[in-house]
């Protein structure tokens, strides 16, 4: 998954808060779960730099009623699956991921293990790591002599991943050609840019519209 292409900010002066570091290891039998993490960020931040990893997926297996694992399954995952990282706009809630995970853990071209994986920065400014539409199926495992290969049932899956986030303040986001003052070449930037977004849209809403303008004249004079 990649986030080179969403829109940033034009900045000329930004104060960076202190990065949050969050780590998540969940695992699951079927039941949908939700992760929230115990600290927060500032959810009315300007910006939001974000990476995310899923560093292990594992899963346990049933064979002769014994439950056998978990088998490390990541490398069969795609990596651009496993590894996101971003700048977007505030504030939050900010989504980071929502998507489908599918692993062929025996090569057999089916489906063995699926999930839908969310992740984001909610409106409180805490992290959220949610599995749900948990599918667990059979896979072909070579559970050596006497037995051989075998199909057996997957009983569970696990998740091992983390959040690196760093929310940023735009100091003077009204100065939007970065020249330290803001007046009227600031002024015609957002009518230059007027119903689009990024040169122009002071305060993040997706759109330069008359209260960007309200709030450039606002701002009037040097940062």
């Amino acid at each position: 998954m990649k986030f080179t292409g969403m829109v940033l900010l034009a900045i000329t002066s930004v104060a960076s808060a202190q990065n949050v570091h969050w780590e998540f290891s969940e695992n699951t039998n079927g039941n949908n779960v939700y992760w929230t993490s115990s600290t927060s960020v500032d959810p009315s931040a300007d910006q939001y730099e974000f990476t995310y990893e899923i560093t292990y997926v594992g899963v346990d297996i049933v064979f002769l009623g014994q439950i056998i694992g978990p088998e490390d399954v990541t490398s069969q995952i795609d990596p651009e699956f496993l590894f996101g990282t971003g700048l977007v706009n505030g504030p939050t809630p900010i989504v980071m991921m929502d998507e489908a995970l599918e692993a062929d853990a025996d090569g057999d071209t089916e489906i063995d293990v699926a999930a839908n994986i969310f992740m984001q920065i909610n409106g409180k400014g805490f992290g959220q790591f949610n599995v749900t539409e948990v599918f667990l199926g059979d896979v072909m495992v070579d559970t050596g002599w006497p037995f051989g290969w075998q199909n057996v049932d997957i009983d569970r899956i696990y998740m091992n991943g983390y959040m690196d986030i760093t929310p940023i303040i735009i100091e003077c986001p009204e100065d939007t050609n970065g020249d330290g003052n803001v007046n009227v070449s600031d002024i015609l930037a957002a009518i230059g840019n007027w119903g689009g977004s990024g040169d122009g849209d002071v305060d993040g809403s997706g759109i330069v519209d008359v209260s960007d303008l309200l709030a450039i004249v606002g701002a009037w004079g040097p940062c």
